[in-house]
């Protein structure tokens, strides 16, 4: 933890949870003895930042996508365009963070920039009348902001997520973010491994520093 200041998180015995609800199955010690060489270069505030972005970054690929579809597609296949597209990425990208793409996706979710986006595009459409076009962009805009279509996804994304993956999804973010920074830097982590192994121990009720 850095400076005066809270941090945006709070570590506790059973992990680390975040400011955005987030749950990490690792202590700040723990991060600190497998990966302490990456912390001096990123520190643990700002991977967790990442970590939650890529985690819900199926959201603003979807809400910055939308209106593109909608203008070059039929409405209809732009929304399962949209839909095809938000499900993908949800089950894919947590094998896939790029330090490059998490800071795009970072300024993609301010919520002032995708308003600002939407007001411009739909007002497009308005001009252009295409009011079916319209209509599914805001209807669109309101189901994946206030989280209504992920909630919705949830529950044929998260048992395929949990046959992909040997890790719940923040943890298998955390981790892949760690080792990319890793070798940015050309740093050595010998003891990588052994993140996923007290993770799932944890899962499993085991014993450590960060056991549940």
């Amino acid at each position: 933890m850095q400076g005066s200041s809270s941090p945006p998180y709070v570590d506790t015995p059973y992990g680390i949870l975040t400011e955005a609800g987030r749950r990490y199955h690792v202590t700040e010690e723990d991060v600190q003895n497998y990966a302490g060489a990456v912390l001096e270069h990123v520190p643990l505030e700002q991977l967790l930042r990442w970590a939650d972005t890529w985690v819900d970054s199926a959201r603003p690929v979807a809400l910055w996508s939308l209106p593109v579809l909608l203008w070059g597609l039929p409405v209809a296949w732009a929304a399962g365009g949209t839909l095809v597209l938000f499900l993908g990425w949800a089950l894919l990208s947590p094998a896939l963070p790029s330090l490059p793409v998490v800071r795009v996706v970072s300024v993609l979710d301010s919520v002032l920039a995708q308003s600002l986006y939407y007001v411009f595009t739909m007002s497009v459409f308005a001009a252009a009348e295409m009011y079916s076009a319209l209509g599914v962009g805001l209807g669109g805009f309101v189901l994946v902001r206030w989280g209504v279509l992920e909630w919705a996804a949830g529950h044929a994304v998260r048992p395929l997520q949990r046959m992909l993956y040997p890790l719940p999804v923040t943890d298998q973010v955390l981790r892949a973010l760690i080792v990319r920074v890793a070798l940015k830097h050309r740093l050595s982590l010998p003891q990588v491994d052994d993140i996923t192994t007290d993770i799932i121990e944890n899962l499993h009720g085991g014993h450590g520093s960060s056991a549940k």
